[in-house]
């Protein structure tokens, strides 16, 4: 009796033909990987957000990401990975925000277009001094938007497939910068005047030296973002025009998004460290600080812009400079107590107080 045919699951190989080498049989073992096969998402009425396709597995966020490459997280890990990418951050704590995924698509959704979502018919001819105060602020304005924006393309190539939703968030807070460039730029250059003096540059070259990711988010969003938000909610002071008072405001709501991350990664920051951590965060305030102070003291031409801006007269302008560095410090110090830093206002450098008590 001949032996029963062996069945097998297996596909045949093709035919050999002499001279042709023979095809690999079809293997199809790729397409049963054992990853995570979640329920079809329910699409609500905000679309289908990167908050709801991360479900299940593929929302866990490791403490520490296992892999130097480009490996999806929730995907199968091939046999095969090859070359390790140039990423340096595997730590969950030295990046994350859990607010990343959420900030990611209000930053898309809330994106705007200096050219055409700009009144630029609005603006009128000034007097001559104040068409070139409000161009010395915007070119300060342009110039620290420039400087975040080179800085945080910079260290997106060190962060790791594992924490995706920092890096595509980080994405949109460039675009903004890269925005607040262009705007403020056009701004200066609208209505005959033109780009004004550089910055002494001390806290520009503070952001560009940071040496881990945290530090650069205390200098960039916690610093500088809570001292511009200020000036931007006293543009309707600042500003002439709708096209003036409308940059503020956009710019004002994406500054909103920078210090909700930056509050949420300096939360989760302290929260998963230990009073070394906390040493850390004092450093680099305070150096943030010092440096900060060191451009308010020695940016005559800026200071002097704001006191044309602010007042009819010199002693009006002085006054409405003192409380813009008033609230330039008030929003700092909110901006700490909700990252839980509290108590802070006792350790405020004193170049800074003096910067704030006498502008």
């Amino acid at each position: 009796m001949a032996d029963a045919e062996t069945k097998t699951d297996e596909p045949a190989a093709p035919p050999q033909i002499p001279g042709i080498i023979t095809p690999p049989a079809l293997d199809m073992s790729w397409a049963k990987a054992p990853t995570e096969r979640p329920a079809k998402p329910v699409i609500g009425a905000e679309g289908f957000t990167l908050r709801l396709a991360d479900a299940g597995a593929y929302a866990w966020v490791p403490d520490v990401w296992p892999y130097e490459n480009d490996t999806p997280r929730g995907s199968y890990p091939s046999k095969d990975m090859g070359l390790p990418a140039p990423y340096t951050i595997f730590n969950k704590a030295e990046v994350w925000a859990e607010n990343a995924a959420d900030l990611y698509e209000l930053g898309i959704k809330e994106q705007w277009k200096p050219s055409t979502q700009i009144s630029w018919g609005s603006i009128e001819p000034l007097a001559d001094h104040i068409e070139a105060a409000i161009d010395q602020i915007c070119s300060n304005f342009s110039e620290q938007a420039y400087n975040s924006n080179g800085t945080l393309l910079g260290n997106l190539k060190d962060i790791s497939y594992g924490f995706h939703e920092v890096k595509l968030y980080l994405s949109t807070q460039a675009f903004d910068h890269a925005r607040h460039t262009e705007a403020f730029r056009k701004r200066a250059l609208a209505n005959g005047g033109g780009l004004g003096v550089q910055t002494p540059g001390f806290f520009n070259r503070t952001v560009m030296a940071s040496f881990k990711f945290t530090e650069m988010i205390i200098y960039m969003n916690i610093i500088r973002g809570s001292f511009m938000l200020a000036v931007c909610e006293m543009g309707d002071k600042i500003g002439r025009s709708q096209a003036d008072r409308q940059l503020f405001d956009l710019t004002a709501n994406d500054l909103r998004r920078h210090l909700a991350f930056g509050i949420e990664h300096l939360r989760f920051y302290l929260l998963m460290g230990d009073d070394r951590k906390r040493r850390n965060v004092r450093t680099w305030l305070e150096r943030g600080e010092i440096m900060m102070a060191a451009d308010l003291k020695r940016d005559k031409p800026l200071r002097e812009a704001f006191i044309l801006a602010l007042g009819d007269t010199v002693a009006h302008g002085k006054e409405g400079l003192k409380a813009l560095r008033e609230a330039q410090l008030r929003k700092y110090l909110l901006t700490l107590e909700a990252a839980t830093y509290r108590g802070h206002s006792d350790h405020i450098t004193q170049s800074m107080r003096e910067c704030v008590e006498n502008p």
